[in-house]
């Protein structure tokens, strides 16, 4: 009985601090979960129960040690935590979608491109655009921008809210980008798992050719080895080698999706740093295609993707709210 009253304690601390953006990545661990199940001989179904082990314990224990503390060091854990958990859920996807399909769709979107435009854009942009250092050096830390323009536009809203003396968890604006950013990565996450590609620096371009072909000026070396690190390439691959290890992210291009996410929330707030984010913004989405990443399709579809994740981003967090109401009602009875 003491055991019951204390589960239910503990469970009832939980709901009381736990967010929308938490309850999305449930669903999505809850998709990963069934999908492993359903297709676990095609999986590496320990691994994939090892990842999402650690991102339900994680959670957990962050939003546990959330309702004992309201000290400053604490709150800014809970609200930024699930930022660096979303590279796990990441890897999760890397073991879902090659795997579920045994193959890749590049040729699909390499013809939906060449339909619409006539030609391989990338290519194209090789033969046509003027090969300048500097421009490539730009778009470069333009497409390195995606992991930053997110911190300066969170720490803006975070220095907002303390200055505020608010902690609203769910109207400010700090929390709307939170869950509007993790559910539109999510939602980009199903259709990598739908539809796999690996993009057309590898499909249409000899991968090791592009320091040759786009060469940078100072940054751009390290920052394209710092994205093949974190996309499972290692120097000393071949080029065949690098596209069966890469991770299958093309389509759609959550570079593209989030970064317009981004710019249409620090308009609707006046983040100060929101010309600064629109400029970076579409240097990132043209540097996509010029830097070969991403086939036009995916840009367009990533962005169309932003379009929708904004639109449903207030119900389908009330709707997530209301399932945290009805919960905290029904341990509240026991």
């Amino acid at each position: 009985m003491k055991q019951e009253k204390n589960r239910h304690s503990f469970i009832r601390r939980i709901i009381r601090v736990i967010s929308p953006t938490e309850f999305v990545t449930f669903a999505f661990i809850a998709l990963v979960i069934i999908l492993t199940i359903v297709f676990q001989d095609k999986l590496d179904a320990v691994g994939i129960v090892i990842y999402t082990t650690i991102l339900l314990v994680t959670i957990i224990i962050v939003n546990f040690v959330r309702s004992l503390s309201n000290s400053k060091v604490v709150r800014a854990v809970h609200t930024f935590y699930i930022i660096p958990l979303v590279i796990l859920v990441f890897k999760t996807v890397e073991k879902l979608s090659f795997a579920l399909h045994g193959r890749d769709y590049d040729n699909v979107l390499i013809g939906i491109d060449r339909t619409i435009f006539g030609v391989n854009p990338t290519v194209w942009l090789y033969e046509h655009f003027p090969n300048i250092p500097l421009f490539t050096e730009i778009m470069q830390l333009c497409y390195f921008s995606y992991y930053i323009i997110p911190v300066i536009l969170a720490t803006e809203f975070f220095i907002r809210r303390r200055h505020d003396h608010t902690e609203s968890r769910y109207t400010d604006p700090l929390e709307i980008l939170r869950f509007t950013l993790i559910y539109g990565l999510l939602t980009s996450y199903v259709v990598y798992i739908s539809l796999p590609g690996i993009g057309p620096r590898f499909t249409l371009h000899d991968f090791w050719s592009i320091s040759k072909e786009l060469p940078g000026v100072l940054f751009t070396e390290p920052i394209r080895w710092f994205i093949n690190l974190a996309e499972n390439i290692r120097i000393g691959m071949t080029s065949i080698q690098a596209a069966q290890a890469v991770t299958r992210d093309v389509f759609p291009s959550g570079h593209a999706e989030l970064v317009v996410i981004e710019m249409i929330l620090a308009f609707r707030f006046k983040a100060k740093a929101r010309w600064l984010i629109l400029f970076l913004g579409f240097g990132l989405i043209f540097s996509t295609v010029y830097l070969r990443y991403h086939y036009v399709i995916d840009v367009i579809v990533g962005s169309l993707l932003a379009m929708i994740t904004i639109y449903t981003s207030a119900p389908v967090m009330n709707f997530f709210l209301r399932v945290k109401e009805k919960m905290a009602k029904q341990f509240a009875k026991k």
